[in-house]
Parts: C-alpha cells; sequence; structure tokens
C-alpha cells in the first residue's frame, strides 16, 4: 500500500467532499482516504499494484474537481477567482429591471424578458463551474450543493422560457409575473459572493501556516571548497555547513561551530526573548540570527528539522470524531433533498391543481437546503482553532486531540523537564568517608561513563566535572547500559561504574542522603562512593498553571523517577497536594491505566522520550519538544513555549472550540430543520400564507453558511 496526499480544488460543500469520498470507497485499490474539505486536501492510502496517481487524479476531475500531488507551495484555487465581480455587476441591475418592471406595470413584457435574459447569460457564464460540478455530481450519483443550485436556478430558467412560449401563444397573460430569470441570476450571484466570503474566511484562517511556509528560506549559504557559495536548501546534505549572515533566518538545524550567538526563537516558541547559544549548541529552522554571522553543521533535512515538523504537523490536522455527524448527514442530505422537493411539488400539484405554486415549491426547496453550513461547521471551527494555537506555540497532532482535551479531568505531570525547567545543574559532589578512591579518580571514571549518554543528568555532571582540575579525560568506557528510570552502567578502566538512583546501585537506606534536591549516586565494583547533588529550577508560570487547571475543577497529580525529598519539594512549590516519587515507567503507565479504569480523562505531559509509555497511554499524551521522534510519534499536544501555563491555553481552546462547534451544528440543523417545511409549503396547509420566493431561499442559503463561517471566526478571541 502507498501513502498519497493530493491538493483538491473546485470543492464548495461537505457534500463536495463526501462526494468524492463515497466514489473513491468504491474503487478496491482504495484502502483508505480522508478528504479535507477546509484545506482542500486529501490523504490516500491506495495499491500501487492495481492502480496509480494518474487514475486517481483523473477519476477526481471525472467528478468535475482539480486535483494535483500536494506541496508546500501557496498556490490559490483557480475555482475561486473575480468571476463572482462578473456575477453581482449584472445581477443588480437584473433584479432593478425586473422589480421595475412589476411595480410600474411595464407594458413592453416581451422586450423586457429580452433585456433580462441578455443580463442573465454573463452570470451564467460566470457561474458556470457551478454548472459543471453540479452536473459531473449527479451525472456520478455522489450530488453536492452544486447540484442542488443547479436544478433550481436551471428549473427557474426552463420554466420561464416555458411561460414566455405560452405567453406568445396567448395562453398565458400574466407574463413578468411567471418569470423567475432575475432569481436565477441573483441565486448565482449571492452564492458565489458567499463561496468567496468563506473562501477568503477561510484563507485568512490559514495564514500561520502561510506565513510560516513563506517566511522560510528556499535557499542558504553553504561554505564549499573554502568558497561561500547559494544552494537550495533541498540540495542540502547532513553535515554540510551552512552560514547565517545577521538578520537571516535559519533555513535547517544545525550544531553551532562559532563559540557563540544569539538568536530569536519567537517563531518557533512565540516568546520575542533573544537566547544566546554556546558552541555545540542546536540551532533550530525558524530561529532568526540577532548577532554577526555564524555557521552551522547540519544535522537536519528539510522535512525533519524543527520548522518542516511544525508544517507537518499543521498540514496533517485530521477531523474530530465530532465531524463524523455532519458527514454522516451530509452524504444522505443532498439526495433526500432532491427527493423530498420532488415529492413536495408533486403533492401539491395534485392537491390544488396549481402548477406555478408546485414550481415555487420545488425550486426553493432545492434552494432553501444549505448542507454547505453542515459541512463547514465543525473544519472551520477547528481550522481556526488550530491556527490560533500555533500562534501561541501549541501544535494538536488532530482534531480528535484538540477535541479530546477538553475533557480532561486529571494531568499528570513528569518532574524533571516539565514542571522544571529540566535546564539541571550539579551544586556539590559528596564523597563517602573512608573511600578508597580520591574525589579526582571517582570524577574522572564518572566523566568517562556519562559521556556515553545523552540524558539531561549525564550532561549536568559533565559540565560540573569540566570544571574540576587533575581530572583524566583520556578515559574510555565500553559495555555502556543504561537502564530507564533507573541509571547508567559501564566498564571503565576494567572498572564496573554505576552511576544513578540509590535503587540502581544498591544503597541501604543507612546512606541515603536527606536532599530536596536530585541525587545521583555513584558506585565502584558494587562499592558506594558518592552521590552527585543536582539542582534545577521550576518552569515559568508552573505554579500559575497548576491553580489555574484547579479552577477547571482540573486535578494535578506529579509522578517521578526522583526522590521523596525533591519530588515533594517541587510538589509543594506548585501547590500539588498529591505526588509520587521513585517511580518507573512501568510504575507511571500502571497508574495512568487504574486512573482511566476510574472513568477518568487523564492528560500526561512529560519529555516525551523517558515518559513515552505514559504519553501513549494516557488520553491525551503532551510532549515539551519536538527534537525527538518519540515525541511527535506519541503525544496528542506539543507545547513548545517554556510557558507552562500554555498547557492551561489549549485546555481553554479546546472548550470554546467544542462549544463553538456544537453552535455551528445546532445553527444548521437547525436552519435546515425551520426552511425545509417553509419551502415545502407547509404552513399552507394550516392556512398561514407563508411562501418563500426562490430568489429569497437562494439569498437565505448563502447568508446560513457566512453566519457559521462568522461564529467560527469569532476563536480567534479564544485566548
Amino acid at each position: 500500500m502507498k501513502q498519497l496526499r493530493l491538493k483538491i480544488t473546485g470543492m464548495t460543500c461537505a457534500a463536495c467532499s463526501g462526494s468524492i469520498e463515497r466514489s473513491f470507497r468504491r474503487k478496491s485499490y482504495i484502502d483508505k482516504i480522508e478528504v479535507d474539505l477546509i484545506n482542500g486536501s486529501a490523504f490516500i492510502i491506495y495499491d500501487e499494484k492495481t492502480a496509480n496517481i494518474d487514475d486517481i487524479i483523473k477519476h477526481i476531475q471525472k467528478l468535475g474537481y482539480g486535483a494535483e500531488i500536494l506541496k508546500n507551495s501557496q498556490k490559490k484555487d483557480s475555482s475561486y477567482n473575480n468571476d463572482y465581480l462578473i456575477a453581482i455587476i449584472f445581477a443588480i441591475p437584473l433584479f432593478l429591471i425586473s422589480m421595475g418592471s412589476m411595480f410600474l406595470h411595464l407594458h413592453n413584457e416581451i422586450l423586457i424578458c429580452l433585456i433580462e435574459i441578455i443580463l442573465l447569460l454573463p452570470i451564467l457564464y460566470a457561474g458556470r463551474n457551478i454548472y459543471k460540478k453540479g452536473f459531473l455530481s449527479l451525472l456520478n450519483l455522489v450530488p453536492n450543493m452544486d447540484s442542488l443550485v443547479m436544478l433550481g436556478s436551471g428549473s427557474a430558467i426552463l420554466y420561464s422560457l416555458y411561460m414566455i412560449i405560452l405567453y406568445i401563444l396567448n395562453i398565458n397573460q400574466e407574463l413578468l409575473h411567471s418569470i423567475y430569470f432575475e432569481s436565477a441570476g441573483v441565486i448565482i450571484a449571492v452564492i458565489m459572493l458567499g463561496k468567496r466570503l468563506e473562501h477568503k474566511a477561510t484563507d485568512n484562517a490559514k495564514t500561520g501556516l502561510k506565513d510560516l511556509i513563506n517566511l522560510l528560506p528556499k535557499t542558504t549559504l553553504v561554505l564549499q571548497n573554502n568558497n561561500i557559495v547559494e544552494k537550495n536548501i533541498k540540495d542540502i546534505c547532513i553535515n554540510d555547513i551552512i552560514v547565517i549572515p545577521k538578520g537571516a533566518m535559519v533555513s535547517l538545524d544545525g550544531i553551532l561551530i562559532n563559540n557563540e550567538c544569539k538568536v530569536d526563537e519567537s517563531l518557533i516558541t512565540g516568546e520575542s526573548k533573544h537566547k544566546r547559544k554556546q558552541k555545540g549548541d542546536i540551532i533550530l529552522s525558524g530561529s532568526i540570527n540577532q548577532n554577526e554571522q555564524f555557521m552551522l553543521k547540519v544535522v537536519a533535512l528539510e522535512e525533519d528539522s524543527m520548522i518542516g515538523k511544525i508544517i507537518n504537523l499543521m498540514q496533517g490536522i485530521k477531523k474530530a470524531p465530532i465531524a463524523r455527524i455532519a458527514d454522516i448527514v451530509s452524504a444522505y442530505f443532498v439526495p433526500i433533498v432532491i427527493f423530498i422537493s420532488i415529492i413536495g411539488a408533486l403533492a401539491w400539484f395534485i392537491y390544488r391543481g396549481d402548477f406555478h405554486f408546485s414550481f415555487i415549491v420545488l425550486t426553493s426547496t432545492l434552494l432553501i437546503s444549505c448542507p454547505c453550513a453542515l459541512g463547514l461547521a465543525t473544519p472551520l471551527s477547528i481550522l481556526v482553532a488550530t491556527n490560533k494555537a500555533s500562534q501561541n506555540a501549541i501544535y494538536f497532532k488532530s482534531g480528535e486531540s484538540l477535541e479530546k482535551t477538553s475533557k480532561i479531568n486529571i494531568v499528570v505531570f513528569d518532574k524533571t523537564g516539565t514542571l522544571t525547567k529540566g535546564e539541571l545543574e550539579v551544586i556539590d559532589f559528596v564523597l563517602k568517608e573512608n573511600n578508597s578512591f580520591s574525589k579526582e579518580q571517582i570524577l574522572s571514571l564518572s566523566n568517562a561513563l556519562e559521556k556515553a549518554s545523552e540524558h539531561l543528568i549525564a550532561k549536568a555532571i559533565i559540565k560540573y566535572i569540566s570544571k574540576i582540575p587533575n581530572i583524566n579525560n583520556e578515559l574510555k568506557s565500553n559495555d555502556v547500559k543504561t537502564s530507564v528510570g533507573l541509571g547508567i552502567s559501564g566498564m571503565v578502566e576494567n572498572h564496573l561504574i554505576k552511576i544513578g538512583n540509590a535503587e540502581f546501585i544498591g544503597l541501604d537506606k543507612d546512606s541515603l542522603i536527606v536532599s530536596k534536591h536530585t541525587l545521583a549516586y555513584i558506585s565502584i565494583d558494587g562499592i558506594y562512593c558518592g552521590a552527585f547533588i543536582i539542582a534545577d529550577s521550576l518552569r515559568e508560570n508552573a505554579k500559575i498553571l497548576i491553580s489555574n487547571l484547579k479552577s477547571l475543577g482540573i486535578k494535578s497529580i506529579i509522578l517521578s523517577g526522583d526522590s521523596k525529598d525533591s519530588v515533594s519539594s517541587v510538589a509543594s512549590l506548585c501547590g500539588i497536594d498529591e505526588f509520587y516519587y521513585s517511580q518507573l515507567p512501568n510504575d507511571k503507565l500502571n497508574y495512568i491505566t487504574n486512573l482511566q479504569k476510574e472513568n477518568n480523562k487523564v492528560a500526561f505531559i512529560g519529555d516525551g522520550i523517558n515518559d513515552a509509555l505514559a504519553i501513549s497511554k494516557a488520553d491525551i499524551g503532551i510532549s515539551l519538544s519536538l527534537a525527538n521522534d518519540i515525541a511527535i510519534k506519541q503525544a496528542d499536544i506539543i507545547l513548545l513555549s517554556t510557558d507552562l501555563n500554555s498547557l492551561y491555553r489549549a485546555i481553554v481552546l479546546s472548550k470554546k472550540t467544542l462549544k463553538n462547534i456544537k453552535e455551528n451544528l445546532a445553527f444548521a440543523f437547525i436552519y435546515n430543520i425551520c426552511a425545509i417545511p417553509i419551502a415545502l409549503g407547509i404552513p399552507y396547509l394550516f392556512n398561514i400564507n407563508l411562501a418563500l420566493n426562490p430568489m429569497i431561499a437562494g439569498i437565505a442559503m448563502g447568508l446560513s453558511s457566512i453566519s457559521v463561517v462568522l461564529n467560527s471566526l469569532r476563536l480567534n478571541r479564544a485566548i
């Protein structure tokens, strides 16, 4: 099976995206298809042995839509051009002439009809895509909103031409009150204007992603044979040396070669503070050089770089479960409306024998029914919310993640690197008395072992030892083994070295050191020799976050592998009452499982590496990093801001988004439930003289979807 992402143009409503999905599901070579109406894209898994990309694209084109392979570009949907202006320019005089002729009792009715037909022709040309897509969708038995407009306005035109013929034959003498050219013209103009406004609104809602793609440099300077040359970033290889001038944006992740530099990471983290980087630090793509020119050794190519991962996250947002309601309804909505309108018109003709009234019922029912409002209800809210989230350095992996976050009632925190900054620092080394090794020997052996690890504690120990004199930096380690959540062991100079918690080195209770800080004990050949005391500081707004979560009725818990004193100290500073220490990865997994058995909706937030099991098990897994594959694969939400209170903003946004979606769905359902019976003439059965002109019905249809768009855009002020 092969995966394919396509850009699809010309979709106007949920019935459009649904018709494409239903048509492809009939194909044996399709394993999965998901069409995104708002982003105009499709994700397809297909059997490449029985079909190819051309087959898929041709089938989409057969349905009346455009298709091409999706790329990180901002090519506009050509179906949204300025044709709507032509329709409006000619619809206004058409409407005025029609209304004027009826109220001013003009006598040359044939001339008026001729003028209306002349004004209608450019409107029909402008709306040609509506008729094309509507007809092709109907022909392929997957009718959509365009099919309704085509049938409704087309019926109005044919009926009007029929009435002109009757007038010429002296069979009908009420010509001007029996023609609906202005209704057909105004309907097309209003529908096109509405679609243009929707497209503009959704286009604006995607500005975050567009700006990100447009801002990213397409070329970069490269050091090659002692010369600086400009290259396309697609031609850059791992370990190439790229040059970043002052004020330029970093195009690819790389390791700083110069001694130091200062960068602005606001595009990634949302924070305007400039950060000073030292030689050996990783500089992320999207950072802007705030100092003199520096050089980087490339460690990640375009799609694997920080900005590449963010773009893939934003483009890969999948549907929320609540969207399935609209999808299911939209799949049957248009065929049912066509059926009801025909039955309604026939019933009234049989009941009253009035062909004109039956025609009004038919066209009004076709035109007032709006699957578009229903289709926009969920995806547009999701789009606006995810774009707003990205502006705050919050990235939801899917619409489902966004929806489920609103239901969270417990948040479980890892401690180191989550509630604390993870900028660990060894503040002291405690040497055991009566030791057979000197402090310098112990530190030299520790240094050799920790060089084999990428753990934050290892880096802190190495940094501390680097400042101590008389250290032997030539020692090498072998047979290094890492025990997740416990420590690291290995052979150095024929000695078995272990560094980790008390349990890992087999320390008895009498030898434990009492400290509010993290402790890393060391043993040599099974004999306890000393301990590193490691300090950390709270993340920005950690205490405020816990207070804000309490205001939402959300309980906070700490699960940490650190010592009791260390975890207790952080819990006290944050205001967290429930905490558990010396927790191994499996302990965290089991604890979350037990919480879920009690019908709790649990979020776990950790660093995405040691906490991978807990992150994947939680209802919502949250990572504070995009720097590793585990974070991307396991987490549902990724927070890149150092301000931990962004988690609170993510939850608030999720709750407001779900409320917004429900409002949109309620409006769409209520609108159709109320409008369709009126269009069918039901009030007449109760002697209530309430009927709809086809033109009014078409305008109501356009306004209903615009209302959903405006309500969704309110989410821009959600946080």
